[in-house]
């Protein structure tokens, strides 16, 4: 009878043991993954339609998804870099827009090249991240005005107080600053200004030749895919992260 109790007290402790087992496997089931190679899964053939994949994903609830990092460089090779936000996703390219009478500008016409990066980190419901990177690298050219002006139409008001009051880059007293911007919002309150595009607010686009998409989870070794360029079609090779 002890006996008997004894196996029946073992079996049910092992039972235990085993569902806290699985319970601890299931809680740590992120931990347990969070190891090895990670793998994206199959690439397109066309950048452009991963890139809209993951923008996709990344627009929703997120106001940064549009941020990117552009990076010029003058015909010296002096370097510069600044955060912006994607204007207009294009099957073709990036759209941005900026002030004509700003460092990135000169840049830009001393040499037509820049670089882009997106950064996208999310957080899923375990506590891991999932951590995208895209590299973005070719010419660009500046639009001519029918081809984006309904992209400034829909800018929000301080956007648009903003380009008018405000020389990009240069020196200003801040106090100066304040008594031009308020002097303009009152005159749009009264009906007395249209906040017309002004001619130093111009866009421009990028069209890549090389896209490189950089994604990992958790602390796994990352899958990194560079796309190139070559003619009218795009390459598609594994890279080592």
């Amino acid at each position: 009878m002890i006996e008997s109790g004894v196996k029946f007290l073992g079996r049910a402790l092992s039972t235990v043991r085993q569902l806290r087992g699985i319970a601890a496997a299931e809680n740590l089931k992120g931990v347990v993954d969070d190891t090895g190679l990670h793998y994206m899964g199959p690439i397109p053939k066309n950048p452009f339609d991963l890139f809209k994949n993951w923008h996709g994903q990344q627009t929703q609830n997120n106001l940064a998804a549009n941020a990117l990092c552009l990076s010029t460089c003058s015909k010296t090779g002096y370097v510069t870099s600044r955060t912006l936000i994607l204007r207009r996703l294009d099957d073709d390219g990036f759209v941005i827009m900026t002030d004509n009478r700003s460092k990135k500008s000169r840049q830009l016409e001393e040499n037509p090249n820049a670089a882009m990066n997106f950064l996208w980190i999310k957080e899923d419901p375990s506590g891991l991240i999932l951590s995208r990177q895209v590299r973005a690298e070719g010419g660009i050219k500046q639009l001519v005005e029918d081809e984006w002006v309904d992209i400034y139409e829909k800018e929000p008001l301080f956007c648009k107080i903003r380009a008018v009051v405000c020389h990009q880059g240069k020196k200003i007293e801040w106090q100066q600053l304040k008594d031009d911007h308020d002097r303009t919002l009152k005159k749009w309150q009264q009906g007395e200004l249209v906040m017309e595009k002004p001619n130093h607010v111009v866009a421009y686009k990028m069209f890549p030749t090389m896209m490189e998409f950089y994604e990992t989870y958790g602390s796994r070794i990352a899958d990194r895919v560079m796309f190139l360029k070559q003619g009218e079609d795009w390459v598609s090779n594994r890279i080592a992260a």
